[in-house]
């Protein structure tokens, strides 16, 4: 016993939503990263662990997707003032 599977040829319509979708994705994700960036700028002067641990705590304080992406950036700069001063030692 055959089985056929029918297909339905993608009309350009569909094609077309697909690939603004895409577009959509790649503009959301290169605006995040660049939001991103500019926050890794903001904190640059901040390289102390001691520094970082105090505006972790500050921004423990607050919600919002501001105060989750200075988390983000703040837990990645703890991880990289770890990873120093385990080489350091």
């Amino acid at each position: 016993m055959s089985t056929s599977t029918t297909t339905t040829p993608t009309t350009t319509t569909e094609r077309s939503g697909f690939w603004a979708s895409v577009r959509d994705d790649l503009r959301e994700r290169r605006e995040a990263r660049a939001i991103r960036a500019q926050m890794f700028r903001e904190l640059e002067g901040y390289q102390s662990r001691g520094d970082i641990l105090d505006l972790l705590a500050a921004a423990d304080r607050h919600e919002g997707p501001e105060a989750e992406l200075m988390r983000g950036v703040l837990q990645s700069k703890l991880a990289d003032v770890n990873r120093s001063s385990r080489r350091a030692s």
